[in-house]
């Protein structure tokens, strides 16, 4: 039985390992932080919204492949345990501009596989809103979706180790069973700028607002012209309200002003997120937060970077199978980019040649 450490234990790095399991391989997971860990900024999936609604457009069909293919595995995962903190929920995107032409936009794309997909009527329109589509995405909990997968790695016999890892040979020595693994997953998201190197990583910066409403049970989204809305509900009868996204920002503090604007846009677009009772005055003062956030979503310049490498460790050389750089579509691409990693590590131990290109 071949023995693979999974270096990371976000989203990615979990589905990975289990994934791993599955295949028949015994797997370790080396992290610095792990589901149920306060939450910090460097530790980006607990913070995520989220929810199943792929952003691939045709410029990154592997994207919509990867992310297709997640949404079947979770659709299976609800049916076969509704218990679990994943539900099937409406869903409606607002888009500001004109529809485009063609077939393989981000709208259009989500109509391929996502269930009571159609295109909004223009009297279901409301003002500045060009076109739209309404149909069935998959709410993930992430504050329970997380610890979940670690339960499920650890009930298959996974063993995880905490560690910070300056770089991915270093994985090896943080146990004498670890010195001698087969292969190497490297799943560490933002921590991929100094763990490889890779300076095409970057964060980009989501800030966000926790109310609660347990009456909501559908999520809406609108884009347009510097408006990026949205809001997630999620089982537990929270909703979360976003959002934002600058490049480049490290900042961990959720910022007065940003605060009030995603108030404000998001009861704007869903005023229903008041009590019934509180709905006529439309004030975001009777908005009940529980919680402001601000995280960082692993982006990588080029995309989602899936090849193998290899590094040279005590005389022999080790393969090692990259998984990073999924941005803000993480949860929704997770397994479909894990059932690649692990055949790139298949073909790895079986001596297929590297492709890293970094």
């Amino acid at each position: 039985m071949p023995h693979i450490v999974v270096i990371g234990a976000g989203v990615v790095g979990l589905s990975t390992a289990i994934r791993l399991q599955e295949a028949g391989h015994k797997v370790t997971i080396v992290a610095r932080d792990l589901p149920g860990d306060p939450k910090n900024i460097k530790y980006t999936s607990p913070w995520a919204g989220a929810h199943h609604v792929s952003v691939a457009t045709g410029a990154d069909m592997r994207l919509h492949e990867f992310d297709k293919e997640t949404f079947g595995v979770m659709s299976e995962m609800i049916k076969a345990d509704p218990s679990l903190p994943l539900i099937f929920a409406p869903q409606i995107e607002y888009r500001e501009g004109p529809r485009p032409e063609g077939d393989t936009d981000q709208v259009s794309l989500l109509g391929r596989y996502h269930p009571d997909f159609r295109r909004l009527e223009p009297s279901e329109l409301p003002e500045e809103i060009q076109h739209g589509a309404a149909f069935t995405c998959i709410l993930i909990d992430t504050p329970h979706y997380l610890p979940y997968l670690l339960k499920r790695f650890k009930s298959k016999g996974g063993v995880t180790h905490r560690a910070t890892v300056p770089d991915i040979a270093s994985a090896l020595s943080v146990s004498p069973e670890l010195a001698l693994a087969d292969a190497i997953v490297h799943s560490t998201g933002l921590g991929a700028r100094e763990t490889v190197g890779d300076k095409d990583v970057f964060p980009t910066r989501g800030q966000l607002v926790i109310v609660r409403a347990p009456w909501i049970k559908g999520g809406k989204t609108r884009l347009g012209q510097g408006v990026y809305t949205y809001t997630i509900p999620r089982k537990s009868g929270d909703v979360v309200i976003g959002g934002s996204a600058d490049a480049n920002d490290w900042d961990p503090t959720p910022r007065p002003e940003l605060t009030e604007k995603i108030k404000r846009l998001g009861l704007a677009m869903h005023p229903e997120l008041l009590p019934p009772e509180k709905r006529a005055a439309g004030r975001i003062e009777d908005l009940d937060v529980v919680e402001l956030a601000a995280g960082l979503r692993p982006t990588r310049k080029g995309g989602i970077r899936l090849e193998s490498d290899e590094i040279a460790v005590g005389g022999r050389k080790i393969p090692v199978i990259h998984n990073y750089g999924h941005g803000g579509y993480g949860y929704q691409s997770s397994w479909g980019t894990a059932r690649a990693a692990v055949q790139l590590v298949e073909g790895a131990l079986a001596g297929a040649p590297v492709h890293s290109k970094l």
